[in-house]
């Protein structure tokens, strides 16, 4: 039974029915895509924070390092230092005094080590919090073009294919505070 073969009343009423059909869909969609657009948002701040605390970290690592080559160098000069005046006949150096320098040289540069592994520990678990945001806010933004589609096509399959993908979305985000996968 076709439209043709409607009354002029029932003919009214169909068209009454998808008005409403259409304007439910499109309130629908507003209303969701909004909502995405919204937890888009807070993933992407969240990204790019954890992307500038992992430069920071970084750079930290590479400070630390620099320190660390820096003790070592020291150390190693001082170490050459002490072993020519061992060989220079009556050397007065101290060369106790000297070790203990060169001791407390190799301390230091093995601390400046372990901060500096520490850092690149920091600045890794920072990367691998802004990747899991990347990934949410990703999944969101498509999301949102397939409630975009769902609006312009006129199709509710699109407008649950968006929901499917922004709930994968928002499961990507709450990852990405919680940090489990």
């Amino acid at each position: 039974m076709g439209r043709e073969t409607l009354e002029p009343h029932e003919l009214v009423e169909v068209e009454d029915f998808e008005r409403t059909r259409r304007r439910a869909l499109s309130t629908r969609v507003a209303v969701t895509a909004a909502l995405l657009a919204v937890l888009a948002s807070i993933s992407a701040l969240e990204a790019e924070h954890a992307a500038a605390e992992a430069i920071l970290a970084k750079n930290d690592a590479v400070l630390w390092q620099s320190r660390a080559s820096d003790e070592w160098a020291y150390r190693q000069a001082k170490s050459i230092k002490l072993h020519l005046q061992e060989l220079t006949p009556g050397s007065a150096a101290d060369p106790e005094g000297q070790r203990t320098e060169i001791a407390a040289s190799e301390g230091r540069a093995r601390t400046a080590e372990q901060e500096r592994d520490k850092a690149n520990h920091e600045a890794a678990d920072h990367f691998a919090r802004h990747h899991r945001f990347a990934v949410a806010t990703s999944l969101l933004q498509i999301a949102i073009v397939l409630e975009t589609v769902a609006a312009v096509l006129d199709r509710m399959i699109m407008w649950y294919a968006g929901l499917a993908v922004g709930v994968v979305g928002v499961v990507a985000l709450a990852n990405g505070f919680l940090g489990y996968l």
